[in-house]
């Protein structure tokens, strides 16, 4: 049986993202955009939403546009205080996204190629 390579970066982020579900200044955070029962406000267009239509958003990207720089950075920004995170819509979040993608793009540097000899 072939033994797959382990990647304990892979696997330390992994294991922060789920943990993070369980992080105490997340709940407050949707707390705090509650209207009434089952229904929530978007933090940037103003509407209201059911629960399934909202998502928390951290208002700090967790990776910065100009690139992963190391674990410790990675988790202080996952996890965060409740003012880190943003109840937004999945349109608002979608287009929050796609800006911060296309940022990531522009800023990502470019690989140099190494010349062989």
């Amino acid at each position: 049986m072939k033994r797959k390579f382990l990647n304990p970066k892979a696997f330390a982020i992994a294991t922060l993202r789920r943990a993070s579900y369980r992080w105490p200044p997340r709940n407050e955070a949707l707390a705090r955009a509650r209207v009434s029962r089952g229904v929530y406000k978007c933090e940037e267009c103003g509407n209201l939403f059911k629960k399934k239509e909202i998502q928390l958003d951290h208002i700090d990207p967790v990776v910065p546009v100009t690139g992963f720089t190391n674990l410790d950075d990675f988790t202080y920004r996952l996890l965060c205080d409740a003012s880190g995170y943003a109840t937004i819509c999945l349109t608002c979040h979608a287009t929050k996204t796609k800006m911060e993608n296309t940022a990531r793009k522009i800023l990502k540097p470019k690989k140099t190629r190494k010349k062989k000899k």
